[in-house]
């Protein structure tokens, strides 16, 4: 403990916190395995004993950016009833988690820094922003199958519809005025949704 009788974050808590600030604020190509020990004050052989490599270190970042986004949602949508507001609450989280502008979405950089994995690191990276993905596309899904739309294929579109609306209003959220973007995506969401309800 220290004098203020606090206990010190662990080794793999201290690495990951200040690889989640500086991935989410420079990018991951861009800061080096120097400075991630150098900020968190972590020696070497406890970032490979934490994580392996710094590939590992970024699947665990983008996976734990992943849990959090989960929990926000599930935390706005637990009073919610319809479906449709369900699905609209992606779009008003963009503005409402920490980090979220001006860094932009997580997954989308990542995916653009390694457009083609070529270990399996490189791999892993790229599964982890997949993964969050498909999260967000099946439960997009599900909310549109709980509105009453029937037709597969309908579904499968609509859904990729409102999935490109979310990231473009993440993307744009992070170059323009945050505020106008958003609502201009929720906004077409809201017209697309009403072709179902």
């Amino acid at each position: 403990m220290s004098a203020q009788g606090t206990v010190k974050a662990s080794p793999r808590v201290r690495l990951l916190d200040t690889a989640t600030e500086l991935f989410t604020s420079h990018g991951i190509r861009a800061v080096g395995i120097d400075r991630i020990l150098k900020d968190s004050k972590v020696a070497k052989a406890s970032l490979y004993n934490a994580f392996g490599s710094k590939d590992a270190l970024v699947v665990a970042y983008l996976e734990q950016m992943h849990d959090s986004d989960v929990a926000a949602w599930e935390t706005r949508t637990a009073p919610m009833q319809r479906p449709r507001d369900r699905i609209l609450a992606f779009f008003d989280l963009v503005t409402t988690l920490p980090g979220a502008i001006p860094t932009g979405s997580p997954y989308i950089a990542a995916a653009l820094e390694f457009p083609e994995p070529a270990t399996p690191g490189e791999h892993a990276i790229r599964a982890a922003v997949d993964a969050h993905r498909e999260w967000v596309l099946d439960t997009i899904t599900s909310e549109l199958r709980a509105m009453g739309l029937q037709d597969p294929d309908n579904i499968e579109e609509m859904a990729m519809r409102l999935v490109v609306l979310h990231d473009g209003a993440v993307t744009a959220a992070r170059m323009h005025d945050h505020t106008t973007s958003v609502r201009t995506a929720r906004n077409m969401a809201e017209m697309i949704l009403r072709l179902v309800d």
